[in-house]
């Protein structure tokens, strides 16, 4: 029901590196070690510790979170939702769970395709997540999957540009650097090219290692051929770099790279390009595309 490209694949992905909180087990409890193993990537060692709590607490809100947090990272996503959703009604008024509840969901829609039951994931996954704005109103990364849902989502689940702006001027008063260049992303989506790449360049001005400003003007070029040795640049920085969870990963990376390479002529690059995105993310299915459209 929903695209699978970039927006969704990385801004709505929300997992936090969360750490203990306060009155969680002490350390060196079954539980906090399960924990350390999730915050340290050991996923799958991970995951039967979790799973084995949770069969014998089945109401341990923190087991449950973290086992849904475990299957969500390994692309185990209808069980994420399922954990998820069980540790959010016992605990619904915190926006941590809220937020991975509502990435399970959308992924999940994702993975579906169109169908109801994509549809019935896909509101969930927006509520969850407009519940966690509600609740942590300044913090960014929230803000930032509700621009990326608004952006990609259809119509009948509540996809707006209109939405998707005002987001972004949430985001503008609170960081108004960031918030410019998710502006910036939006514009492009408008083809608003001018706007949107003087918006990423004058943020690089003040940031010049902007992760998300250098995709998005690598983006502008690669989708509208204009200023091309520009945008293979930024790119190329952006492979320098360290992307957070919610941006755009080296896979997208270079499917941008082979798209601005494809528009220069570069057929050899830009298949080399591809199959680099897709031996990153094999799912990612627009340089699957790509890469099955240079190879016929």
């Amino acid at each position: 029901m929903i695209s699978t490209g970039p927006a969704l694949r990385f801004s709505l992905v929300l997992l936090c590196a969360t750490t203990l909180k306060p009155g969680l087990r002490a350390a060196g409890s079954p539980l906090s070690n399960a924990i350390a193993l999730v915050n340290t990537n050991h996923v799958s060692e991970a995951r039967p510790l979790l799973a084995a709590i949770v069969a014998r607490e089945p109401d341990n809100t923190q087991a449950l979170w973290y086992l849904g947090k475990a299957n969500l990272l390994m692309q185990r996503r209808e069980e994420a939702a399922a954990f998820l959703e069980r540790a959010m009604k016992l605990s619904p008024l915190d926006p941590h769970i809220l937020a991975d509840y509502s990435t399970a969901c959308l992924l999940r829609a994702a993975d579906l395709g169109i169908s109801l039951t994509s549809i019935g994931y896909a509101r969930r996954g927006r509520d969850a997540l407009l519940k966690a704005v509600e609740l942590a109103p300044d913090v960014i990364a929230y803000r930032e999957g509700l621009v990326s849902f608004y952006r990609k989502a259809p119509g009948i689940v509540g996809g707006s540009l209109a939405k998707a702006y005002a987001q972004t001027e949430e985001i503008i008063k609170r960081d108004p650097l960031r918030g410019s260049v998710v502006k910036a992303s939006v514009q492009t989506e408008e083809k608003k090219y001018d706007e949107a790449r003087t918006a990423c360049e004058q943020a690089l001005i003040v940031q010049p290692d902007s992760y998300l400003a250098l995709y998005t003007l690598g983006r502008i070029a690669s989708e509208s051929g204009q200023e091309l040795p520009r945008g293979e640049q930024a790119l190329r920085h952006c492979l320098e770099l360290t992307p957070t969870i919610q941006e755009p990963d080296f896979g997208g990376v270079h499917y941008r790279l082979g798209l601005i390479a494809e528009k220069n002529g570069r057929l050899d690059a830009a298949l080399g390009e591809y199959k680099t995105a897709v031996k990153l993310d094999p799912n990612f299915q627009p340089a699957v595309t790509a890469l099955a459209r240079l190879t016929k």
